[in-house]
């Protein structure tokens, strides 16, 4: 193994609202081209003998982040999707985090630690770390007078939670090539309290968040306001190319839109679906987010496996693959467990060979197309579903939310870049790209 290159970036004040500092660093002269683990590879904890039926049959959750300066519900299919490696503290102690544009805090597990020994790798310990330091009173909005912390807090509604405090600490970060990126002082969330499901969802044998989102702890004012990830099929667990680019190396090609950043959350301007060519009749005003309703509009989320879709879109789509499939494939029985709503008796890759491509359409012309991997998942041996599900399975207050997971973003390089406030989807082999 050749001996790593280890940089360290300088950093400068950076100035929040609310008096949160934390540090902007130009790295526009290192890539810092980070591996994504798969999370049922065996690199991951997740990695199981649980049937198909058991992986897709997890909870669908509503996600709460309550702290001192948003509060906030986002439904989400939080179902773990990819999961990166980086290490906190001096000297560096290992996490294995959710990469997730969908939380914009970045928090690890932190000693003392009520719920935490189930986890497969070290626990971080701010007393053995030489640059570890609390947010003070000072510096927050709302603090525990009795202890001078600045206390966090984010809740997976029926699921877990994680509590804690704010702090600052290094981050170190090994890119693919083995270089070694340092990075001083920045804010993230030191967990001491944790919980989870009776299912062990969703972070049994996880650190943590590395957060993508560009909320007021984003990290990401620290690698120049530009990141970009690349995956691949999400079945091919053992796929090498996986990957995130956070800095001014990261992939911006393919078709752009607007980019809006609300509440930390990726909004984009869906404007049309359709089925091999042919548009749906669907007013696309319904994917518009409405100043009077927060849960309404269209987010990209990596943090989650599946996609929503308005109620209504929902609707007309789920109808057309319906009239597409009627007298060739056979309804399933719905099952009361099963959260999805078109169901077939069948094998994907056997019956749906000549499926036509699914395309969201955006502003400006750029485009995601959609294949049946992306469109169906096997449930069981015998049974697949439309990989899908309308935003009032969540409650009638979201049935104008709409949210594109990473099915519906495989094969497909997605570049964010928050300075110029553009989304970029490129569909490419990730072993293509450089780096």
């Amino acid at each position: 193994m050749a001996t790593p290159l280890v940089y360290t970036l300088v950093s400068l004040p950076f100035i929040f609202h609310f008096s949160l500092t934390t540090a902007t660093i130009t790295t526009s002269t290192i890539n810092l081209v980070i591996k994504l683990i798969h999370h049922e590879s065996s690199l991951s904890p997740y990695n199981s003998k649980d049937t198909i039926w058991d992986h897709y049959s997890h909870k669908i959750l509503k996600q709460t982040f309550s702290n001192d300066y948003i509060s906030n519900l986002v439904p989400s299919p939080r179902y773990v999707v990819f999961l990166m490696n980086f290490s906190i503290g001096e000297p560096p102690i290992p996490q294995l985090a959710v990469m997730d544009t969908g939380s914009s805090l970045t928090w690890v597990m932190c000693h003392p630690c009520s719920s935490c020994s189930q986890q497969s790798v070290p626990i971080f310990d701010p007393s053995k770390s030489s640059t570890y330091s609390n947010l003070s009173c000072s510096e927050c909005n709302k603090c525990d007078v009795v202890n001078g912390e600045c206390p966090y807090s984010v809740e997976y509604v029926g699921s877990g939670s994680s509590q804690g405090i704010y702090a600052r600490e290094q981050l170190t970060l090994e890119t693919i090539d083995e270089s070694i990126i340092k990075v001083p002082s920045l804010i993230f969330g030191c967990g001491r309290k944790f919980s989870i499901s009776s299912n062990g969802y969703p972070y049994q044998g996880i650190n943590g968040v590395f957060g993508l989102g560009s909320g007021r702890f984003s990290l990401l004012p620290s690698f120049g306001k530009k990141f970009s990830y690349c995956i691949g099929n999400l079945r091919n667990t053992n796929y090498k190319f996986n990957r995130l680019v956070l800095g001014d190396k990261a992939n911006m090609q393919g078709d752009s839109t607007t980019l809006n950043v609300i509440n930390g959350l990726y909004y984009v301007n869906l404007e049309a679906i359709s089925i091999g060519g042919r548009k749906l009749d669907i007013d696309p005003t319904l994917f518009e987010r409405s100043i009077t309703d927060n849960n309404s509009g269209v987010i990209i989320d990596s943090g989650a496996d599946h996609t929503w879709l308005t109620k209504y879109g929902f609707e007309v789509l789920s109808f057309e693959v319906e009239n597409l499939l009627e007298g060739v494939l056979v309804l399933a029985q719905q099952d009361k467990h099963n959260p999805y709503t078109l169901c077939y008796s069948g094998v994907v890759s056997q019956d749906l060979s000549g499926f036509p491509l699914v395309t969201f359409h955006f502003a400006e012309g750029a485009v995601l197309d959609l294949d049946v991997t992306s469109m169906f998942i096997q449930t069981t041996e015998n049974e697949f579903c439309m990989a899908m599900l309308p935003g009032n399975y969540f409650g009638d207050d979201y049935e104008s939310f709409s949210s594109i997971g990473m099915l519906a973003q495989q094969n497909y390089n997605v570049g964010y870049d928050l300075n110029r406030m553009r989304v970029y989807f490129q569909r490419i082999d990730c072993e293509l790209l450089d780096g």
